[in-house]
């Protein structure tokens, strides 16, 4: 029989993992785990009073609905840093921006248009100054799952198979095209109509926690409740959705050490690398991403830990696991923007 600390914990790894695109789907996440609808709200309520929660809405996949995503770095002096960051952060196509400990020492994300990502960081890296800017963007994608509070038996369960980053069609028949073997952002793009586009801007902001969020939105959209569930369940069956659910504040679930970890890798280890990392529990993303002279690492798995001692165990775990000696931690140090790509 389950304890009721058990079925708390899975319920939180369920409401990250994403909801059931159905008409109730509080309801049917309680009925997997022996809960009633009342039970399950209550406690996505409590985790926003907590600030646990930061958002509920939707995870798109970018590069299908026609954007590109890359992570940028620069090293910047400690004393300009925040008058630095100030010129940039506003950039609202800048999603993540971070101190880290040691060089590089500013990170960000920059998602835009496809066509006109190159066009962006070019102009964060005239706002920088004299500062050069890293472009690395994914070349291979082993893990994307920011969920939070998995137990031990998260690292036994879905094994993960190292592939490059994908596009998926996504036909209006619902079926699955055929994936692209190289990463494309032209060809993995979903035509969208303006009337779905209005969805997608609907979506990636907060939906209201309700028993049946999916019909409040359709009824704001002016959509049949059904017709909105249709279109859901097939952006959900190739990929332009990755979920819905809640997005959290992990430092709040007390995951206060937090490590961008690096590694050189050979080329023809990299897919094994990568495949050993992503099955750790403890690791929310990990790519392949290019390597500079300036910045000698290809290999990145992103910890998260309760504590230093606790993440640099992870860190070592990793290592050994890979085969992996000679690697680096970039511990996070200042959080200056955390927010969801806005598209359309």
């Amino acid at each position: 029989m389950k304890t009721p600390s058990t079925t708390d914990a899975q319920l939180l790894v369920a409401l990250q993992k994403g909801l059931p695109l159905v008409a109730r789907p509080f309801a049917q996440i309680g009925q997997d785990l022996g809960l009633s609808e009342e039970a399950v709200l209550a406690k996505v309520h409590d985790l926003f009073e907590t600030g646990v929660a930061r958002r509920f809405g939707a995870v798109f996949d970018s590069n299908s609905l026609g954007y590109t995503s890359t992570l940028c770095a620069a090293d910047v002096p400690t004393a300009e840093l925040e008058t630095a960051v100030a010129r940039i952060v506003a950039h609202t196509g800048i999603t993540h921006c971070y101190e880290r400990e040691g060089t590089p020492n500013l990170w960000f994300t920059m998602t835009a248009p496809a066509a006109e990502l190159l066009q962006e960081i070019d102009r964060v890296s005239k706002a920088l100054g004299p500062y050069p800017v890293l472009n690395l963007p994914a070349l291979q994608k082993f893990k994307i799952e920011a969920v939070f509070g998995q137990g031990e038996e998260a690292n036994r369960l879905d094994p993960v198979v190292a592939r490059p980053l994908r596009g998926r069609a996504c036909p209006r028949d619902g079926t699955r095209g055929p994936p692209f073997e190289k990463h494309d952002a032209a060809a993995s793009t979903t035509p969208l109509s303006e009337r779905e586009h209005t969805v997608v801007r609907r979506l990636q902001a907060n939906i209201e926690v309700s028993p049946d969020p999916f019909g409040r939105v359709a009824q704001e959209l002016g959509y049949d409740p059904a017709e909105l569930l249709a279109l859901l369940q097939r952006w959900g069956a190739c990929g332009v959705i990755r979920r819905i659910g809640l997005v959290l504040r992990h430092r709040n679930l007390g995951f206060s050490a937090n490590s961008m970890c690096v590694w050189p890798v050979p080329a023809d280890r990299i897919a094994a690398a990568g495949a050993s990392m992503a099955r750790s529990r403890h690791v929310t993303h990990c790519y392949e991403r290019p390597s500079f002279p300036a910045f000698p690492y290809n290999l990145y798995a992103m910890i998260h830990a309760k504590s230093r001692d606790e993440a640099v165990g992870i860190f070592q775990q990793l290592g050994a696991d890979a085969g992996l000696p000679d690697g680096r931690m970039l511990w996070s140090a200042r959080e200056f923007k955390k927010a969801s790509p806005v598209f359309f």
